[in-house]
């Protein structure tokens, strides 16, 4: 039959004209329906007649006279349309469509009624047997394909059999269903998964289920089955009488299933089982705990909080007792550490923010942290800071306290509090000279004070080469920070900073900058050291009085500077120009001397009987220091280089012709002289180079310090185990003077970083294609599947968020191999000191061993010992709705594993998400 194409509209304006059902005869008559129906559902199908009579027998009749179409229809069909006036129906056949507001309908073969305002749709078979045109109804974001439905337009119900529909995240099957005025669904047969496939990997089978959208999901009896095979099942002795699954929508409390695996010092565990609480919307809280087959145990309390548009923030407090009896020695140890990060959501004119991570000096070496925080597990520093902003109109006030630990060395460093206040830049001038290139007019000020009190539980520094008479000797021990507080009291340093910068530019000689600055400098302590010769005793006696003390200071410099630009045209077939940016810079600055003993800071003290003397200042050791002792009349010289080249981008022939290529990102050096210094007036000569190669996939750091004065060898000695000593003086003689050129280089570090994958080789720098459709064997409804964004989803705010927090959970498996090494090497030599050089090696990549399989690792080698450091190798493999994740770490103190095995679907982890692929890239 030759296929004809129709095209309808038609406009309907009618009103309702009769009374409508309250809710509660709603329930009731959706209640009758179910019950009416259940004898039918009980079949192995149900004839389209008698859904047909299903839904007219329970909707009561429409006036004639009106209608409850409240809007326009539009619909059309490939192959043809008939009119059956008398009947008061549509029939459309091949390829059908209908729009009614938010309702769409496609399917093969649709009957519009307009007495019983109804639309029924059915597929069709072709000659092989094959489902043709299968009805997909769309209501809203709501989306259901089935293989035959009847919809009602006056109460919005629709009986529908073979549905697949997804819904938040989950995907629902069922044999026959019923869908009432407020989207609900009543499901017989169901199965119920967050596998998108026809046949799903896993579900979980109901005879009975109910779906309320954006709240629950209700099920009878149920059992949990895997797919073994196609069209089989593997049933499983996970069953309950009753189920209640959460949309994801809302948070909701649940029991969080352990972890398990085996660590060489603590034994097999459980790791991580516990509880989730969700509070509110606004906050939550989860408690878990470990259990090791040796005795040790562990609980971890996190809570989230949030507030839209204000903050948001975590706080963690982990317990944990160790027992372990490896070959080192059996130990059992208690320790505790604290976690909390508060960001602020810049808003107004006050932020409240904190980062905190402290604990017990032993926590990380008791815990084998490096498959739960790689980078933490080898990290021996951590910080903490907590501060409150309070902007005004012309200044700023800021109050914070910090801290530093070496859980290495369990040094603590306490910064508690410090008060910052800040006046604006003020150009009191700008207004009143009417040349706003006046440097009258650019003269400005600021005012900066900054109170400071530090607490240490540090051996204390003392005075070296001093013979202190009344000193301790516990003043050299690391103390306990809360046991022995009052000594830590007392070697607390506080003490107060106001800086006053006065500055101002102009033009000079048209190419250049001259900028004139003036900055004083006050100090303030609430003690001061006196410092007095003790005959007896033979050495000096350091009291301290308790009283305000103060002392000011000043320096005054100019600089210069200017940008000079060079280029050099090639004009080559690959190279276009090479253009050299310099930009030098030339200073002076000056300071008296404020260490002279009638400035009342200095003093001149005898140290020995023989009555030599050493300048001590009355703030030896003190949180700001002293002014500066010895006049300086400096000059200081700078040049920054920056290097590129212009090439043509042979492989190009719609984008730019031409590229930049960078060769030097910066290569600079410095000095300084000072002509009022009696010695050593050229200060060391200091440079550094930084670069990169391939698209910023290779960079190359490299600094280092050139001493221009020459050392005199005064003795050599070698020990008996080889150890060689020298005792050397620097001479004031220039190195160029004594034929040794610009002099020795005393120090030189280089860093060299890689970061490869293909990404790296792609001329464009864009990712790869995106990962093709999910794999489709065994699914004949193919249709609702076609956009793999239905199932995959971008990812919610709350997972996203978490993937931030947890960066090594991510993997990103459209990279078949990516590589990160990092390499630094650093060598020092002093005079005829033997050289000193600490090499570091670290890398971590990963290895698409199939497109669904990636091996990851971290590690490193120690150059010195000649062994690997903390190495962990993790397997991650998706199992479509299914991650699957194995770490070892195969050798030292932590060997360990830990196996994991969860569904995709954030409903269905504890709100969690771990592997999720369509985040980031790895290279951004």
């Amino acid at each position: 039959m030759r296929r004809l194409a129709f095209s309808c509209f038609f406009i309907f304006n009618f009103f309702l004209s009769h009374a409508q059902t309250d809710s509660l005869g709603q329930i009731q008559q959706v209640n009758s329906l179910l019950d009416s129906a259940s004898a039918q559902m009980a079949q192995d199908s149900i004839p389209v007649a008698a859904i047909d009579a299903i839904v007219t027998d329970s909707l009561p009749p429409a006036p004639q006279a009106s209608s409850d179409i409240e809007t326009t229809i539009n619909y059309n069909a490939e192959d043809s349309i008939f009119f059956d006036v008398t009947d008061q129906k549509i029939s459309m056949y091949g390829n059908s469509h209908i729009d009614y507001g938010e309702i769409s309908l496609d399917a093969e073969q649709t009957t519009v009624d307009w007495r019983k305002q109804t639309i029924k749709s059915v597929y069709l078979e072709d000659s092989v047997g094959r489902k043709v045109g299968k009805p997909i109804f769309s209501d809203g974001k709501d989306v259901y394909e089935t293989e035959d439905i009847i919809y009602n337009f006056n109460n919005k119900r629709a009986v529908i059999r073979g549905v697949v529909t997804e819904q938040d995240g989950a995907f629902m099957h069922g044999d026959d269903v019923k869908k009432n005025e407020k989207d609900e669904l009543f499901i017989r047969n169901a199965r119920y998964t967050t596998c998108n496939l026809g046949d799903p990997h896993f579900y979980i089978e109901s005879s009975k289920l109910k779906l309320i959208p954006g709240n629950k999901v209700v099920s009878g009896p149920f059992v949990l089955k895997f797919r073994s095979t196609e069209n089989k099942s593997l049933f499983t002795p996970l069953a309950l009488p009753f189920g209640m699954f959460p949309q994801p929508k809302q948070k909701v409390s649940g029991v969080i299933f352990p972890q398990w695996g085996e660590e060489r010092r603590r034994g097999f565990y459980l790791r991580n089982g516990g509880y989730y609480w969700a509070i509110s919307e606004y906050i939550d809280l989860k408690a878990t705990g470990d259990l090791y087959s040796r005795g040790g145990t562990a609980f971890d309390i996190t809570s989230r909080y949030r507030k839209r548009y204000a903050f948001n923030g975590q706080f963690s407090y982990t317990f944990n007792r160790t027992v372990s009896d490896d070959v080192e020695g059996g130990t059992k140890a208690t320790d505790q550490w604290v976690r909390w990060n508060h960001t602020p959501q810049t808003r107004g004119n006050s932020s409240f923010s904190a980062s905190v991570s402290a604990g017990t000096s032993t926590f990380n070496q008791n815990n084998n942290l490096v498959n739960q925080d790689f980078e933490r597990s080898i990290n021996s520093q951590f910080a903490s800071n907590v501060s409150y902003q309070q902007r005004y109109r012309w200044s700023s006030l800021s109050l914070s306290a910090r801290q530093n630990q070496n859980i290495s060395t369990g040094i603590i460093n306490l910064t508690l509090p410090e008060l910052t206040f800040n006046v604006n830049r003020v150009t009191p001038f700008k207004r009143v000279v009417k040349n706003s290139k006046s440097p009258l007019a650019k003269l400005n000020f600021s005012h900066n004070f900054v109170g400071r009190s530090e607490f240490s539980n540090a051996p204390a520094s003392g005075l070296s080469g001093l013979n202190i008479v009344n000193g301790s000797d516990s003043d050299s021990d690391t103390l306990d920070l809360f046991n022995d507080l009052d000594r830590v009291l007392d070697r607390s340093r506080i003490g107060g900073r106001h800086t006053v910068p006065i500055s101002t530019s102009m033009g000079l000689l048209k190419y250049f900058t001259l900028t004139p600055s003036f900055n004083y400098q006050e100090i303030w302590y609430p003690r001061e050291l006196q410092f007095e010769y003790d005959e007896e005793a033979q050495g000096v006696r350091v009291d301290t009085v308790n009283r305000f003390s103060r002392a000011s200071s000043w320096r005054s410099s100019a600089s210069v500077n200017t940008i000079i630009y060079g280029t050099y045209f090639v004009k080559g077939k690959r190279i276009e120009a090479i253009r050299h940016v310099m930009t030098p810079s030339i200073s002076f600055s000056y300071n008296p001397d404020f260490g002279d003993p009638s400035r009342g800071v200095f003093s001149d003290v005898q140290i020995d009987s023989l009555g030599n003397t050493r300048r001590l200042s009355k703030y030896e050791g003190f949180v700001f220091g002293s002014p500066p002792a010895g006049e300086s009349q400096s000059v200081g010289f700078s040049l920054q280089n920056n290097l590129e080249m212009k090439v043509r981008n042979l492989k190009d022939t719609v984008g730019e012709e031409f590229k930049k290529i960078k060769i030097f990102d910066n290569l600079s050096a410095s000095t300084a002289y000072n002509f009022a210094a009696d010695s050593f007036q050229l200060s060391n000569i200091s440079f550094r180079a930084r670069t990169t190669f391939l698209n910023g996939a290779i960079g190359v750091n490299f600094n280092g310090t050139i001493d221009p004065y020459i050392y005199e060898l005064i003795s050599e000695n070698v020990s008996i185990t080889g150890v060689r000593t020298v005792s050397q003086r620097r001479v004031n003689k220039l190195a160029w003077d004594n034929g040794q050129g610009l002099g020795q280089l005393t120090r030189a570090t280089t860093n060299i970083s890689l970061n490869l994958s293909p990404r790296t080789f792609n001329r464009n720098g864009k990712a790869p294609p995106d990962d093709p459709p999910p794999d489709r064997t065994g699914l004949d409804n193919t249709s609702f599947f076609d956009d793999p964004t239905l199932a995959q989803g971008l990812g919610t705010e709350e997972e996203i968020a978490y993937i931030q927090n947890n960066p090594d959970e991510y993997v990103d498996f459209n990279l078949p191999w990516r590589l990160a090494v990092n390499y630094s090497i650093a060598r020092t030599k002093r005079g005829f000191e033997d050289p000193q050089i600490v090499q570091t090696l670290s890398f971590s990549g990963s290895l698409a061993l199939t497109p669904k399989t990636q091996v990851s690792y971290n590690s490193g080698y120690d150059l010195e010992q000649r062994e690997f450091t903390t190495t962990r190798i993790t397997v991650t493999r998706d199992l479509h709705c299914w991650d699957l994740s194995f770490s070892v770490v195969p050798f030292g103190r932590f060997q360990s594993f830990n196996l994991t095995i969860q569904p995709r679907a954030s409903l269905l982890q504890e709100l969690q998400l771990k592997r999720r692929r369509n985040f980031r890239d790895f290279f951004n």
